[in-house]
């Protein structure tokens, strides 16, 4: 197709010129209509992401928190009945031992009451160290077979006579006689010259060997398992003190 420019007349050429124009405009329009969609769009997935991170990042902040208090609730509540370790031996590098007690390691010096503490521990091996403790009676099996009872004979009482030559027992002095005492008796011995005399007398105070190889605390009918057992502080105060003046005079190297 031509186009004879000698029969197009001004109004047609004009109509074309205005035509091209409007044509152009509504293509600027649409691509500015375009960028501003996507614009609207970068931005809104902008936000998006920036509103995820802002939400993983308070996640992760309580995560850490609820973290942080699981430890500090699980290193405050004592483990429970026999679950407790009170002495663990480890052999570290190069064939040196070393101690945790009451999971804190045991280290030199220690103070007054770790040592009062070490020894009440080591008061529980007494049964296997010294042969005086028995360990607890095992109970004997039951027999499928049954034995024959026979009758007891008489006992035959001895007679005793006058002229015995049964000589008498060598006397032996105070301080070899508390030698002989176990470690439980020595404190007990201690405690009782502490609190002759004081508001502590008429409570009755005793220290006995227990059935397994430690110490417990009789106050009058009342039997306790353990010094931290006791309900009136001023007894496990002079009981302590007690432990404390057996180390300083009988125990070596203390």
């Amino acid at each position: 197709m031509t186009l004879n420019f000698a029969t197009v007349t001004v109004p047609t050429l004009l109509l074309w010129i205005v035509g091209l124009l409007l044509f152009v405009i509504g293509a600027l329009l649409g691509y500015f209509n375009m960028a501003i969609d996507a614009r609207k769009k970068a931005e809104s997935a902008d936000l998006k992401v920036e509103n995820a991170r802002e939400d993983a990042r308070k996640k992760l902040a309580e995560a850490e928190q609820l973290l942080k208090e699981a430890k500090a609730l699980g290193a405050n509540v004592p483990q429970a009945g026999n679950d407790r370790t009170l002495l663990k031996m480890i052999e570290g590098a190069n064939f040196r031992t070393q101690i945790e007690m009451d999971g804190k390691p045991l280290a030199a010096p220690l103070t007054p009451e770790r040592k009062r503490r070490l020894l009440e521990l080591v008061a529980n091996f007494r049964p296997w160290l010294d042969p005086a403790v028995a360990a607890p009676p095992q109970p004997e099996p039951a027999s499928s077979v049954p034995q024959v009872v026979t009758p007891a004979e008489p006992a035959v009482k001895p007679v005793s006579v006058a002229f015995s030559m049964t000589q008498p027992k060598p006397k032996t002095d105070p301080a070899t006689e508390f030698k002989l005492l176990s470690m439980v008796k020595q404190i007990d011995v201690v405690l009782q010259r502490r609190i002759a005399g004081t508001a502590l007398e008429p409570y009755d105070i005793h220290l006995q060997d227990a059935s397994s190889g430690g110490l417990e605390v009789l106050i009058g009918e009342k039997k306790y398992d353990t010094i931290d057992d006791v309900p009136d502080a001023n007894i496990k105060s002079a009981i302590r003190a007690a432990i404390a003046e057996w180390e300083q005079k009988y125990v070596p190297g203390v």
